[in-house]
């Protein structure tokens, strides 16, 4: 059983290379590349007009292909919950643990919230280079992540407590702080074999690395930004930032927000 298993999880793993190389490829053979100069990345449901919007989900592409979701929902490699969710089937699929399938220079502004703190601590500089690489001089990025100091204030008592996700059970600030710092969930994803073993491999929704103001600061210098520094909700570079930034992922504790320039 275990060895289906991990057979099935490679099955599953060479599906989602397929995802990859098929959002790269259809970055290169259309027309969107020349329509918008403006890329959100980990866009989830949150797809406004006027910019190009990037994800890495599983479900995300599965929602392009009606047949194939229902078939994977009657296996059980899709849970019931998931099936009927709306998602914009102009999402552009690609593992963002991987090089941007974009020209150097094209970009305007970049976007991201709430993605960053789900890749590795080393990924996440990558993406930030990545990103450095397809902007254009001038070109702004602009990103949100949980706000580790207002996590551990909460915890220290310093602060009211924010949002967690699931009941109210164990609602200590131990859990609270478990719970909200996401590294682990509180217990094992329940459902299929193969997509338990793909889970565990890929990992895409747990936290892997946490970031204060002063840290994301730092690494956008590091990767080559200018001028950054840290924004209040909807204070942007970027015009219409209101179209695309919520106040839930951001207001009240629950995320900081740091904008960097290109040089040049």
């Amino acid at each position: 059983m275990a060895a289906g298993g991990i057979e099935g999880a490679v099955f599953l793993d060479s599906i989602f290379d397929f995802i990859n190389q098929s959002g790269e490829s259809f970055v290169r053979g259309t027309k969107m590349i020349g329509e918008s100069r403006r890329l959100h990345l980990g866009c989830g449901l949150n797809t406004p007009e006027g910019w190009i919007h990037v994800d890495g989900s599983w479900n995300a592409w599965v929602a392009k292909y009606p047949t194939l979701r229902r078939v994977f929902k009657a296996i059980h490699l899709l849970s019931a919950d998931l099936k009927d969710i709306g998602w914009n089937p102009d999402i552009i699929i690609h593992d963002l643990r991987k090089p941007l399938p974009f020209p150097n220079d094209h970009f305007t502004a970049i976007y991201a919230s709430h993605l960053l703190e789900h890749l590795y601590r080393e990924g996440a500089k990558a993406l930030l280079k990545e990103c450095v690489r397809v902007l254009i001089p001038g070109g702004v990025l602009r990103m949100v992540v949980p706000d580790l100091y207002s996590i551990i204030s909460e915890y220290m008592g310093e602060r009211p407590p924010g949002k967690v996700s699931g009941n109210g059970e164990g609602n200590n600030r131990a859990d609270r702080l478990n719970k909200r710092l996401m590294f682990r969930s509180c217990e094992p994803r329940a459902g299929n074999l193969f997509l338990r073993i793909y889970s565990s491999l890929k990992d895409l929704h747990s936290h892997k690395w946490m970031y204060d103001a002063d840290s994301l600061i730092f690494y956008f210098q590091e990767a080559g930004l200018v001028n950054v520094r840290e924004m209040e909700y909807l204070r942007s570079q970027i015009e219409g930032i209101e179209k695309i930034e919520t106040g839930e992922s951001i207001l009240n504790g629950e995320g900081i927000c740091v904008e960097g320039w290109k040089a040049g």
